[in-house]
This record gives structure tokens, sequence and C-alpha cells, in this order.
């Protein structure tokens, strides 16, 4: 990966005629006997340690060079750098530079009114471009591979069509389906998936793009500011309480569906109950699947009702939504027939019940009814030694 780096004006080599004197900061030998480079602050180092110096911070993963003299530690201009390597170890030296550019363009920091894009072309560069660009979705050519490429949506040039529109062309439809069961949503900026496993609608976006520099709203996906976080979700007609950004409206969606909404789980489907091999030779497990099942905000947990029909034995248990099962503990008993109902939990609270399961003997023999093999018999007792 090489990155687009800008020219900050100046660069070149600095000789001072004092430059050359003295001793070597890093291996400490006179400079008067090996070739030196100077850097812009006027000290000097020999120039096979200039490469050493670079290549260990390469190495470290660090991608700021400074003057190693301690009382010093200015930092080496960029332009300056290069044609200091490169008068140092020729092609050694440029090699040596492009890994340098490589680690800061994973870590580079866009400045203020820029945005760092990807090229479209697979292995190719990044680069910096005016945020303008980018909200007028205007298409700009990589300066490496030389392809035209929008610059809202880091794909191919697509004419007057909408990034959504040529989006939903180039998209496999089972991706498509899949997004929308999931409910993933796309950062305005810089068209990333987003996925909110809990909390609130106030996105985030974590891209390389945006780097936590671009809000919005998972329920409208319109791009908000850092103090529209509660503002957005309240004081409007159609507001749920003090559940704000936690509830399933907001300014833009007062409603769903055109009925006031409410942001507590919706009724789960009933959930399935089957006997399944346990995680030991031999036993079993009473494992619950879940129904389809998606709410806005989104479940976190389900509560399980695990009841005997017929008595008023209940057993409570919980377990992560995010899970599409959960089997019960080991010390369940065995040899009783279960049904079970789940309630779903999200960040405002608990939904309604489900309807009950339907009931299941917990026995080994009702492994012959699933797919799962029957468990193996377990093996006769044997003496603890023989003799021969």
């Amino acid at each position: 990966m090489t990155r687009w780096t800008k020219r900050r004006g100046g660069g070149g080599p600095v000789r001072a005629e004092g430059a050359a004197q003295g001793r070597c900061p890093i291996c400490l030998e006179e400079l008067n006997e090996a070739p030196v480079q100077a850097l812009s602050c006027e000290h000097a180092l020999c120039s096979e340690c200039l490469l050493r110096y670079v290549e260990s911070l390469v190495n470290h993963g660090r991608v700021e060079v400074r003057c190693p003299v301690p009382q010093c530690q200015e930092p080496v201009p960029s332009e300056l750098l290069q044609q200091l390597l490169q008068d140092a170890g020729g092609g050694d030296g440029e090699k040596l530079f492009l890994r340098l550019l490589d680690f800061q363009a994973l870590r580079i920091e866009p400045g203020e009114g820029e945005r760092l894009l990807n090229c479209p072309t697979p292995g190719c560069m990044k680069m910096l471009v005016p945020v303008a660009l980018v909200q007028e979705r205007a298409n700009v050519n990589c300066p490496e591979c030389r392809q035209s490429f929008c610059a809202a949506c880091c794909q191919a040039a697509h004419g007057l069509e909408s990034c959504e529109a040529a989006e939903l062309q180039r998209m496999d439809p089972a991706m498509r389906k899949l997004m929308m069961q999931q409910n993933w949503k796309r950062c305005p900026s810089c068209r990333h998936l987003c996925e909110r496993e809990s909390g609130c609608n106030f996105m985030t976006c974590p891209s390389e793009q945006c780097q936590g520099a671009t809000h919005f709203c998972y329920l409208c996906e319109e791009p908000l500011l850092a103090s529209d976080h509660a503002s957005h979700y309240e004081g409007f007609d159609g507001a749920i309480g003090l559940r704000g950004p936690f509830g399933a409206v907001c300014r833009n969606r007062p409603t769903v569906d055109g009925e006031r909404a409410a942001s507590l789980p919706g009724k789960p489907a009933p959930p399935q109950l089957s006997v399944v091999p346990g995680e030991e030779e031999g036993s079993i497990a009473l494992r619950i699947t879940w129904g389809e099942h998606r709410s806005e905000p989104p479940t976190i947990y389900y509560r399980i009702w695990l009841t005997v029909p017929g008595s008023q034995e209940v057993r409570r248990l919980s377990a992560q939504a995010r899970q599409p099962y959960f089997d019960a503990p080991k010390s369940l008993p065995k040899y009783i027939r279960y049904q079970a109902t789940v309630v779903p939990v999200n960040v405002n609270g608990a939904g309604p019940s489900s309807e009950p399961s339907e009931v299941v003997h917990f026995h080994p023999r009702e492994l012959r009814s699933t797919r799962y093999p029957a468990v193996s018999a377990v093996p006769a007792k044997s003496k603890r030694w023989t003799t021969r």
C-alpha cells in the first residue's frame, strides 16, 4: 500500500559547514571519517547510522522520524528524509522510505477539511482529498493507478447515478437480503456497514476514513452533530417518555409504519426444545433454540422460563440473544418433560412473553428423533490392572 503525501514546502538536504564536525550521536565515531547526512536542525550523523536508525523505527511501527539527539528531537520533514535516505542508501534507502510511508498511511489522521480515501483498485493506495469533494460526491482520480472513482462511496465512478443506486446494482442479492435481515446500516459519509449490537441509536462511525468523526442516527441514517445526541430523539410529538436515543423514534421518524412506536421488544416466536448430545461422552443436554425475532433497539438477552407441564415447577434461566441457542445447565434433572417460554429484553426493558414451546421429554431416546446420533452406551467397567 502506498500513501499519497502533500508537499509542505522547502525540503532538500541541509549541508551546514559545521554539521560534519564532532561525533555521530548513534555510533559516536568521528564524522569526518565517514559519509555524513545533515538534518534540518543541523545535527549530523553517519549515512549508515541514518539508515539503521530509520529502519529500527520502521521495524517497531513508529511513523515519525525525529533527530536522534535526545536534547533536540526535532521532526525530520518527509521530503528531506526521502532525499537523505536516497543519498545514504540509494535503492535500499528508497525502499526503506516507502516502507515508512506505508506505516504512516495506516496511521494517518486527516487534517481539518480533509478525508482519507481508499482507492477501489485492490492493493492500491490511500489519498487525502478535501472533504468538499466527498460532500459533493465528486469523481477523483487516483494518482497511482489513474482510476476515476467517487469520493463519497470510494467505488468506480457511476456518473449521475446515486451512490445508493449504484451500490444496489453491484451488490449480491444474497448480501442485500442479509443486510435487511440483520438491519445493518451504512455510514452516510464513508458508506461502511455498521451494526448496532446494543446501546442507543446515536452512532459514531469507527471506519478508517471517518475515525470517529462522523455521527449519524441508526433509525433515519441522517448525519448528526455531537450536540444532537439527545435533542434528535426528544422534544417532539411522538417521543416516548425519557427513553430518548434508546427508543424507536427520532425527529425524522416520529412513527413506525404510521403508528406511534414502542421501544420495547416485540413478541418473539415460540422457542424450540430439543435433546442433543452433551459435552461429555454419553451425556445429553436440553437445547433451547430461539425463533425468528428482531426488535429496535435490539434484543440483548432472553429470560427463559422452563416449566414442567402439570406442576408448579419453574426454572428461570437467561441467555444472550446473539447466540442462536442455549443449552440448559448440566444440573437440569433428566427423564422429565419440559416446556419453555422466552421473554426478550433490550436496553429499555422486557417485552411480551412468547407462546410456549412444544413439550419435550428430556430422555436419551429423544436423540433418535433428531439428526443427532444416539448416545453410545457407557462402557463396562474393567479391572484396574491385569496380569500377563
